[in-house]
């Protein structure tokens, strides 16, 4: 016998044992494999200088607009999330389809079947009457129509600058609000002359 021809089929050998180990050794349960699929860590799509109107009963009750969206479904397979990791801004309207309020933040996540915002960073709320709202934190409950927070805020209307340390509760037009544990520091602004 030719040792050449020897050694060839001396290595096809274990060549063939070791594909056909490999083949059959790979066994997956089905229901595992649907679990590490179904968390997501990646987005399942982005879109980028989105703006998305919200509407009820035909009419536009707010404006957003943001430079990058991120959408995420969670593990059950039915919940889904909007990250906005650039920030938003919204524009809230009243039933005259008049612009209210704005709300803008450096960051958003959107908690979809829940219908709850959060914004976070440099979060400034501003109404027609020009009062101002910032905080670091804010919770936009779309479906009650209201904005609020636990965390520290500062509000400046025309009479002064309100600080809360605890946060504070206000429509989402930002026309009727609510400080929680309001702290000593208020200035009062004179009229210039």
């Amino acid at each position: 016998m030719n040792s050449k021809l020897f050694y060839i089929k001396l290595l096809k050998a274990p060549l063939f044992l070791g594909v056909f180990i490999f083949m059959f050794s790979c066994e997956n349960d089905i229901q595992e494999i649907r679990e590490l699929t179904a968390k997501q860590d990646s987005a399942i799509y982005s879109a980028f200088n989105v703006e998305i109107k919200y509407s009820t009963n035909g009419k536009t009750t707010g404006l957003m607009k943001a430079k990058v969206l991120n959408r995420f479904i969670e593990a059950d397979g039915k919940t889904y999330i909007n990250e906005f990791p650039e920030g938003m801004h919204m524009i809230f309207y009243n039933k005259e389809g008049k612009a209210t309020s704005n709300l803008k933040s450096n960051y958003s996540i959107y908690y979809e079947d829940e219908g709850r915002w959060i914004a976070k960073y440099d979060v400034e709320v501003v109404n027609e009457n020009n009062e101002k709202l910032n905080t670091e934190y804010l919770i936009w409950l779309r479906d009650e129509e209201k904005i609020t927070s636990d965390q520290w805020v500062k509000i400046t209307t025309e009479d002064g600058v309100f600080y809360g340390d605890n946060g504070f509760v206000s429509n989402q037009e930002f026309t009727s609000w609510k400080i929680f544990n309001i702290n000593d520091s208020f200035i009062d602004f004179e009229d210039e002359k």
